[in-house]
C-alpha cells in the first residue's frame, strides 16, 4: 500500500522561511510519497532552487488553481506520474524524439504554423508570444524546463496560435511527431487526460493575463510580471536567470506594453526600491515591494 502524500501549505509562513522547510519536508519523504505544496504566487524561485540543488532527484507537477492559489507535487525522481504529460511522452517515445538546440531568441515555432510536433524543454526556457497585425506583441507565458508545449495544435488539428521563441542561451527541446502522439494518447486515456491539462493550465494563463490587462496599471503590470524572477528571501535580492539579460522590449512583452511605457516603470520601482538595475539590467528585485507595487500599493524608499 502506498503511503500518503505529504500536503504543506506555505500560505501562512514568510517567504523568507518557506524553502528551507520545503527541502526538509522532501527529503524526509519515503519511497512512494510525495509532497503537495500549496503556495499563494507562482513558485518559479522554488522550482529553480529544486533544479539547481537536486538536479535529477524530483519530479516536479505544478497547477495554477485560480484564485491566487498554485499547487506543486513534488516526487522523488522514479517512475512516470501519471499526471506529468512531458514525462509520459519522454518514456513512452523516446524513440521517436528529436532533440534540437535553439539560440536565443530564434523562433522555434512560427504563429499560424502547421507544426508536426509537440515538444518539451529540456534545458531552458521558451516564450509563447502573440503578434497582433500591428506587429505589436504580447508574451502569453512561459515555457520552463520540463513543461511540454504545441498541445493546442496537437488536440485541435489547427494551427499553431502562438509563435515560440527560446528566451535562453541553448534552449534544448526534445520533439515528438504530432501523430506518434495522438496514436498513444489514444491508447492511453492518462496521457490524453494529462495533454487536457496542460491546455487548461495554458488558458488559464491567458485569462488571467487578459483580466491583469482590463485591472492594472501598466505599473503594476511590470511588477507583476517581474515577480516570476523574484527570490522569495527578505530585501534586493539577485534576480533569477533570465531576466538581468531580458532587454526592455522583452519586459514590455511579458507586461502587454511598449518599451517606452516600461522604462518610466522602471525608473519609478527603483524609486521605490523594489528593484535595482546595473548597466541598464535589471539585477536585483525585492519580492514584497513588488508585491506591493502589483497591488498598486507602491510607496518609494
Amino acid at each position: 500500500m502506498a503511503p500518503e502524500d505529504l500536503h504543506l501549505d506555505v500560505r501562512a509562513i514568510p517567504t523568507w522561511e518557506r524553502h528551507p522547510k520545503i527541502f526538509s519536508s522532501f527529503d524526509a519523504l519515503v519511497p512512494g510519497q510525495s509532497l503537495v505544496l500549496t503556495s499563494d504566487h507562482e513558485p518559479r524561485p522554488l522550482r529553480a532552487e529544486f533544479n539547481l540543488k537536486r538536479p535529477g532527484r524530483h519530479r516536479w507537477e505544478q497547477r495554477d488553481l485560480g484564485d491566487g492559489r498554485w499547487e506543486v507535487r513534488l516526487s522523488n525522481a522514479g517512475p512516470v506520474t501519471p499526471a506529468s504529460a512531458a514525462a509520459m511522452l519522454a518514456g513512452a517515445l523516446e524513440s521517436r524524439a528529436r532533440r534540437m538546440t535553439v539560440k536565443r531568441r530564434r523562433v522555434l515555432v512560427e504563429l499560424g504554423a502547421d507544426w508536426p510536433y509537440i515538444g518539451v524543454v529540456e534545458s531552458g526556457i521558451l516564450a509563447a508570444t502573440l503578434t497582433t497585425a500591428m506587429g505589436r506583441e504580447q508574451t502569453m507565458y512561459e515555457v520552463l524546463t520540463g513543461d511540454i508545449f504545441g498541445e493546442v495544435a496537437l488536440i485541435d488539428g489547427g494551427y499553431a496560435p502562438l509563435r515560440f521563441v527560446a528566451v535562453t542561451n541553448d534552449t534544448v527541446v526534445l520533439l515528438f511527431p504530432s501523430d506518434a502522439v495522438r496514436a498513444l494518447a489514444a491508447a492511453a486515456p492518462q496521457i490524453a487526460s494529462a495533454l487536457g491539462v496542460v491546455a487548461a493550465q495554458r488558458f488559464r494563463a491567458v485569462v488571467e493575463r487578459f483580466a491583469a490587462h482590463l485591472s492594472q496599471t501598466t505599473t503594476a503590470r511590470v511588477a507583476q510580471a517581474l515577480l516570476a524572477y523574484a527570490s522569495p528571501e527578505i530585501g534586493l535580492r539577485d534576480a533569477l536567470d533570465p531576466l538581468p539579460t531580458l532587454t526592455q522590449n522583452e519586459i514590455a512583452m511579458r507586461a502587454g506594453t511598449v518599451k517606452e511605457v516600461v522604462s518610466r516603470a522602471l525608473a519609478e520601482l527603483e524609486t521605490a526600491g523594489a528593484l535595482r538595475r546595473d548597466g541598464g539590467h535589471i539585477a536585483a528585485l525585492d519580492r514584497v515591494k513588488l508585491l506591493a507595487a502589483s497591488e498598486g500599493d507602491m510607496h518609494p524608499s
